[in-house]
């Protein structure tokens, strides 16, 4: 399979230049036949749970893709239930850039943004997008929404793309303090941003569709609750893809059926597993998905095993339907990406402890600024709360800053300390 990714992506990547329109399309093809893959012949060492979201998580890109007229682009600390409630399709940069690392990709566009003056340090997962844009393969969207949360590579990345596809583009910003006060002032852009998108798109937000999807988020989220306690004793498999995808839906699809259901299929496996987790981590940040090195140690695997990736638990906050745009930039000022580090590296403490993780791997994804400065901040924190921590640098898209030799080296040593800590 990895041949096959290989092959293609090189073809798609010799495409890019010549005829946008068409590697776009190709992309768009591979995704869909994926996507029926993924339905029809389902990964079996992944249970119920894991499976659908996989398949959903294929559909969040798909469905945009395929209507760039109904497309909002988008970050993924973004609250998207006012999109769905005007019958919008978010599509989440991140993923776009995840997706086409998935395809073998990812490559051309950083290429193509980095010849256009993009900066080698910058976010990977940004540059890519920005690439597409710069190519002109990415289409052009009904709009872009962004948020100030959490990176400063949201700045620019989304202005740029505004630029080259002339989309609309509309930026909410989130108060580095969270405070209620801040809540109000994220909730009335998000009021101002859904009257604008009507100017624009012809697409009024049905409010009693809108109450609707938020009262399934604090559904879901209370579920998520559930869900970290219960992975303090009970294992379900799973990989380093299902981890990203997990964040995916758990953001830029919060608020849709689909998130409540895999949360609801979650809790029941985990409710009918028998079996016990060997040594848990929790991941912070992104991750290689792609990488075979870390594939082979945590794929599928009871020990060691991921029990938890900090995407999956960062906006968890009390909502109210009654006041959807409140409970919205709740979601955001809350969110624990946002104010001082010290919020990020206790909340992570926290979690490790409910869980019961014996180590936590912070994963400084390259360009990553708010991460890779963070890292001395959450590593202390963590460590005073009695957990290991190792901090593993390495990329989440661009494969040329991957190295395979020091990722083993380090995750295997550190893996081993675990062990004899037991």
């Amino acid at each position: 399979m990895a041949d096959v990714i290989e092959t293609f992506g090189r073809y798609v990547q010799k495409q890019i230049p010549k005829r946008p329109n068409y590697a776009g399309g190709l992309l768009l093809t591979a995704y869909r036949a994926y996507g029926f893959a993924l339905k029809t012949f389902p990964e079996k060492r992944l249970t119920d749970a894991k499976q659908y979201l996989a398949a959903e998580c294929m559909d969040c890109i798909v469905r945009p893709l395929a209507h760039p007229g109904d497309q909002v682009l988008t970050s993924m600390f973004m609250p998207c239930e006012a999109f769905f409630a005007a019958g919008l399709l978010p599509m989440c940069a991140e993923q776009y850039s995840t997706y086409a690392n998935g395809a073998g990709a990812e490559h051309a566009f950083i290429e193509a943004a980095e010849n256009a003056g993009i900066a080698e340090t910058f976010c990977s997962y940004h540059k890519t997008v920005t690439g597409a844009a710069i190519s002109g393969v990415l289409p052009k969207p009904a709009a872009i929404v962004n948020t100030s949360l959490a990176c400063d590579a949201n700045n620019l990345t989304f202005r740029k793309a505004a630029e080259l596809t002339g989309a609309p583009q509309f930026y909410i910003d989130v108060p580095y303090m969270p405070c209620e006060d801040a809540v109000d002032y994220v909730a009335d852009q998000l009021r101002d941003m859904t009257r604008r998108l009507y100017d624009v798109t012809g697409r009024k937000t049905d409010e009693a569709m809108l109450r609707s999807l938020v009262q399934n988020s604090r559904k879901t989220m209370a579920i998520m609750r559930d869900i970290i306690g219960l992975k303090r004793d009970r294992y379900v498999p799973t990989d380093l893809t299902s981890e990203l995808y997990e964040a995916l839906l758990w953001h830029n699809a919060m608020g849709l059926p689909k998130a409540l259901k895999y949360a609801e299929k979650l809790r029941a496996d985990l409710l009918k597993s028998r079996e016990k987790p060997g040594r848990k981590i929790l991941w912070m940040h992104t991750n290689p998905f792609y990488q075979k090195t870390v594939q082979d140690i945590f794929n599928w695997k009871r020990d060691p095993w991921i029990a938890l990736t900090e995407l999956s638990y960062d906006n968890l906050v009390e909502m109210d339907e009654k006041d959807p745009y409140r409970a919205m930039a709740a979601r955001a000022v809350y969110n624990y990406y946002n104010g001082p580090v010290s919020r990020r590296a206790e909340r992570a403490a926290e979690v490790a402890y409910e869980t019961g993780a014996d180590g936590v791997i912070l994963f400084c994804h390259w360009g990553c600024k708010e991460t890779c400065g963070a890292s001395t901040v959450i590593e202390k924190t963590v460590s005073d709360a009695g957990l290991p921590v190792l901090v593993l640098n390495g990329d989440g898209v661009d494969r040329r800053n991957s190295s395979d030799g020091q990722m083993k080296t380090r995750i295997g040593a550190f893996l081993e300390m675990l062990e004899g800590r037991r």
